[in-house]
């Protein structure tokens, strides 16, 4: 059986759980003094943010909502890495869009908490892209991942997640995208889920919604492995390269 739930996004209410949470096996492993928040981008009232087929009514028929899959994506992805021995938190439990300086804040009190305990903190927020303006399916194509302006160690999380992307897209016909400006592949703006945070912190963008390849790709559950599996070997190299 497989763990990932094939129903299609924004024909039904967004549920906390994925559906086939159960059938992901818990194991005992030693606990990591690590604590990961995972952002799950956007909210069921923030305007926008689905594809054009959900949006507009704009065929093919692809019903998608950003802030949904970014949730179902975190809960698989938070099972997975609590297997691993992470302390993972959920920055946003509501299906609500919560403003970016408020998840900031959440963030940072669970940095304070982290460094009272001794434990390292990382931080990751999940998006979908989009190039339009949510009426018409576009070319734009890909997966991306963003930091700050400057060097700093969310750089280097960046880049233990665009190598784990191009590993696992590979021979997927997948594109991966990067900025090779200053030297890695990370696109860099002063985006508030990077920003805020203390602590090493990024945000994915996990393909685009208004690209009929890439939101069929997305749905299936070769999809939503892959962007799991994408997150988890970025989180885990990364945390080996930082030796913590």
């Amino acid at each position: 059986m497989d763990m990932f739930y094939s129903g299609r996004l924004g024909e039904k209410p967004a549920s906390s759980e994925p559906e086939h949470m159960e059938i992901i096996p818990e194991i005992e492993t030693k606990q990591r003094k690590v604590i990961v928040c995972l952002d799950n981008g956007h909210g069921v009232d923030t305007p926008g943010k689905g594809s054009p087929w959900t949006l507009c009514k704009v065929k093919p028929e692809l019903p998608f909502r950003e802030y949904q899959y970014a949730r179902e994506i975190v809960a698989y992805l938070t099972v997975c890495l609590m297997n691993d021995g992470y302390d993972v938190r959920r920055i946003v439990s509501e299906d609500k869009d919560i403003a970016l300086s408020e998840r900031g804040a959440r963030i940072n009190k669970i940095v304070e908490e982290a460094n009272q305990k001794g434990y390292h903190t990382l931080s990751i927020s999940i998006h979908n892209d989009a190039s339009g303006m949510g009426n018409k399916w576009m070319k734009a194509t890909g997966w991306s991942v963003w930091t700050t302006v400057g060097q700093n160690n969310s750089d280097i999380l960046a880049q233990c997640l665009h190598d784990a992307a191009k590993e696992v897209l590979h021979n997927k016909n997948v594109k991966t995208r990067a900025d090779r400006q200053d030297g890695d592949d990370d696109y860099e703006k002063n985006l508030a889920m990077c920003r805020y945070p203390n602590c090493p912190a990024v945000l994915t963008e996990n393909l685009f919604q208004d690209n009929i390849k890439d939101v069929e790709f997305l749905l299936s559950d070769e999809g939503k492995k892959a962007i799991v599996d994408i997150h988890h070997k970025g989180i885990n190299a990364f945390v080996e390269k930082m030796g913590w």
